[in-house]
């Protein structure tokens, strides 16, 4: 039996549905195993399946399988793609309980996935996250269909999905972002917990992650798959490496009273307490610093922690480690050492009326090559600042009673082991 022009000849069939058929082939001349996925021109669902065609032929990623050709004949349109030989996630927690090595593995594997489409010049929605699209060969997660995929900007409004694993707006005809995948990949973990072994401290850390995924508010959410990533590697304790090079990391308030110098302070912090050289600089003449001495002094997680004036640094800066270099508010004449440093982080009051300020510092930071916006105290972020934030990095940044906070398992440490990763200080 002979598919399309006749370059492959059918093995088997894998499965059969009213407009559509998908085969396992062998290419007669190079005598490797293909997929096609036959459907019929006259399906409602043809469109579709020459969009996934598109979407793939441009893919470039080691666990997603490749597009090898497009062939029609007079009934069918086909799709010829690489074979991945293995069983569906959903077939594994079918015969056994997966381990906590194997969920740790899994999740991390098919969020770089996801964050791979999501980062790309043109970004990728896959919306369709469940067991039955992820296939486990030589103990690697490969994403399969992407029926479900669109780019970001579509205004295509036919959302295909699956109901146990799709978001509420995916659901109801909402507003399609990154964020209704974060919720699927959120789902997803729950089922594999669900089909494992795991239990105690680890099983609840990673439920909590769970909840914060597949929260109904999109912007109560977590803010991005490469915290998430960051967020699940914190609790397998795996090991970090550091970027060699020193950084300097450059902290503004979008208006006063937002935090500004305590969190660089609980920044510069973090980063002696994991073993990272850094010098803490109040590049502005507020003389906050002053103001906060007495309390830094009473902590351990600041103990031992350089500090420089605007003059001193100017006149002797460090010769090595890391920079932290609070500027205070953010202004019009921000000085282009600001603009020039490896990463901005603003610091935003979460409150409504707030939003407008949040614009301004958008707008006033837009030369910065790379920035971070820090939203406190704040454990979910308001709707107002959500919008006015469209699109750009942010993190809830959580009330901190103390500097001492970072020397706990709490959640301003994970927070601030995400800024580190996204800084390009931690390597993971």
């Amino acid at each position: 039996m002979t598919a399309g022009t006749g370059k492959y000849r059918i093995v088997s069939q894998i499965c059969e549905h009213s407009d559509s058929v998908v085969w396992l082939a062998e290419h007669t001349a190079l005598n490797v195993k293909r997929i096609i996925k036959g459907i019929k021109k006259t399906s409602p669902y043809h469109d579709r399946l020459i969009k996934e065609a598109h979407l793939l032929k441009n893919l470039k990623h080691p666990f997603i399988p490749e597009i090898y050709d497009l062939d029609e004949d007079d009934d069918y349109t086909y799709i010829i793609e690489q074979y991945i030989t293995g069983e569906s996630l959903r077939s594994l927690c079918g015969k056994r309980l997966l381990s906590e090595k194997e969920i740790f593995h899994f999740i991390i594997q098919i969020s770089n996935i996801i964050n791979y489409l999501h980062t790309l010049p043109d970004q990728i929605i896959y919306l369709d996250i469940k067991p039955d699209n992820i296939i486990i060969s030589d103990n690697n997660c490969f994403l399969i269909d992407f029926g479900s995929a669109y780019p970001h900007n579509s205004r295509d409004k036919k959302i295909f999905g699956t109901k146990a694993f799709a978001s509420p707006e995916q659901l109801h005809g909402g507003k399609m972002t990154k964020s209704s995948d974060i919720y699927s990949i959120g789902k997803l973990l729950e089922y594999m917990l669900c089909h494992s072994n795991l239990s105690g401290k680890q099983a609840k850390a990673l439920q909590k992650t769970v909840d914060q995924c597949t929260e109904k508010t999109v912007w109560h959410r977590i803010g991005s798959v490469e915290g998430l990533i960051a967020r699940i590697k914190e609790l397998q304790k795996s090991e970090s490496s550091f970027s060699i090079k020193p950084l300097r990391i450059a902290f503004a308030g979008a208006e006063k009273n937002t935090g500004t110098t305590f969190i660089s302070l609980l920044f510069a912090g973090y980063l002696n307490s994991i073993g990272r050289k850094c010098t803490y600089v109040e590049a502005n003449d507020s003389g906050a610093w002053y103001s906060l001495s007495g309390p830094v002094s009473d902590n351990r997680a600041l103990a031992g922690l350089d500090t420089l004036s605007r003059k001193s640094y100017e006149s002797s800066p460090p010769k090595d480690g890391d920079i932290i270099l609070d500027y205070g508010c953010l202004k019009k004449d921000m000085p282009e050492d600001f603009y020039g440093s490896d990463i901005v982080c603003i610091t935003l009051g979460n409150r409504c009326w707030e939003a407008c300020e949040a614009v301004t510092a958008r707008a006033l930071s837009r030369r910065c090559g790379k920035r971070i916006f820090l939203v406190t105290p704040a454990s979910k972020i308001s709707s107002f600042l959500a919008e006015a934030l469209d699109g750009e990095k942010y993190l809830a940044f959580p009330y901190v009673a103390g500097a001492d906070e970072i020397l706990k398992g709490t959640e301003v440490k994970t927070i601030l082991h995400e800024m580190a990763v996204y800084a390009g200080i931690i390597i993971e």
